[in-house]
């Protein structure tokens, strides 16, 4: 039989958390039963990394929220552009980006899927939601605990399920005597990271001043950020701004965005991620499944993954001191971040495996797929 299409709606041109739970879905594919075709809303690097796995993709520029023709427009642009696919899925990555493809999926007679990523905002399910979905995906149990009441009321018919993000555990993997080590630890004795876009909500400017805590009480440390300007564009002279003000700037590594995430996460002491809000981070998955203690604040999907004391340390949003503190327990006990590391390793393995995150979200394609024939063969009947 044909492959069956599904189309991807991604709601940013560039590679930050969201888009990597795409990637992982669309690289985990069965694609001897479904073939992704990826639309973003512009050019950039997640449609560069599509054309380096040979994965159809065409941007088009986003219009969900330009008011009625602009959705018009953009909900005809996707039905064009995958005209002859084959495509019986819809599949948004984001509220922000369903409601053109919502409307394209009613056009295309496809059934529809929305992803939950970062916690909608106040209304915005409700706005989202007007053409469909038959489905919608939360990224952690306590996700769709909290978004039952705002999917009810905008569309009762929704069916809602919690499918927790995902790492991969054969790229992710601990590698103490890696070789590209040393090239990421800027010959420092120790290293801690931080990954994520460079914004406020991802805790940076907390992260930096407790830096500042962390390389005057220890000496000799690298403070690795690994992350773009997805979100908060210029962010990144101001986190060098205050790097400065700290006098820490030649101890703080700007990489932007790059692929080699893994060997990154490898070669760190710890990772960070003093965030004020989150869904279910990947960064944090990917650092537990390379064996890295996590040092976090227990913000929404965290304390999922996250077990304070045992495979990380938990500090309150906010908290220089904490966070400072925290770091420095990790950084002066190695048998017990040692510890940290191989129990977030093997919850990653048995939690949080690409394996079982692909396989729950074509079980839901399955279930949709069949309610569509039914309903379709009740209505011939009928």
């Amino acid at each position: 039989m044909k492959p069956i299409g599904v189309l991807y709606l991604a709601n940013s041109a560039k590679i930050g958390g969201g888009n990597r739970v795409l990637m992982d879905l669309v690289i985990g594919l069965d694609r001897s039963r479904f073939a992704p075709f990826i639309v973003t809303p512009g050019r950039g690097s997640l449609a560069d990394w599509a054309a380096s796995q040979q994965i159809p993709c065409r941007p088009i520029e986003d219009g969900d929220w330009a008011g009625r023709t602009g959705l018009m427009r953009r909900a005809a642009q996707l039905s064009l552009a995958v005209a002859g696919r084959g495509v019986r899925i819809v599949h948004a990555m984001a509220p922000g980006s369903y409601r053109a493809a919502g409307l394209a999926g009613a056009f295309l007679g496809a059934v529809r899927v929305c992803h939950l990523g970062f916690p909608p905002e106040d209304g915005e399910l409700q706005w989202s939601f007007q053409y469909g979905p038959e489905a919608v995906v939360a990224c952690y149990e306590g996700q769709a605990r909290d978004v039952a009441d705002d999917v009810r009321r905008a569309r009762p018919e929704s069916r809602l399920l919690a499918i927790p993000n995902a790492v991969d555990t054969d790229t992710f993997v601990p590698a103490p005597h890696s070789p590209a080590r040393e090239r990421w630890r800027f010959g420092a004795r120790h290293v801690m990271l931080i990954v994520g876009h460079l914004s406020d909500v991802k805790g940076y400017p907390t992260f930096l001043r407790a830096a500042a805590k962390v390389q005057a009480a220890l000496g000799d440390c690298a403070f690795v950020l690994l992350g773009g300007e997805t979100v908060q564009p210029g962010f990144g002279a101001v986190l060098e701004r205050l790097a400065d003000d700290l006098g820490i700037r030649s101890r703080v590594h700007f990489l932007g965005w790059r692929p080699e995430v893994a060997e990154v996460m490898q070669a760190a002491d710890l990772v960070a991620l003093p965030s004020l809000a989150e869904g279910l981070p990947i960064a944090i998955l990917e650092a537990m499944a390379c064996g890295k203690p996590v040092v976090s604040t227990p913000v929404n999907g965290v304390p999922e993954a996250v077990e304070d004391g045992v495979t990380g340390l938990l500090v309150p949003p906010g908290s220089v001191d904490a966070l400072a503190s925290a770091m420095l327990r990790v950084l002066r006990d190695p048998a017990a971040a040692q510890r940290m590391g191989e129990a977030g390793r093997r919850t990653a393995e048995i939690r949080f495996s690409r394996q079982r995150f692909v396989s729950s979200v074509e079980t839901l394609y399955d279930d949709l797929l069949r309610g569509e024939e039914y309903r379709r063969c009740s209505s011939v009947m009928l």
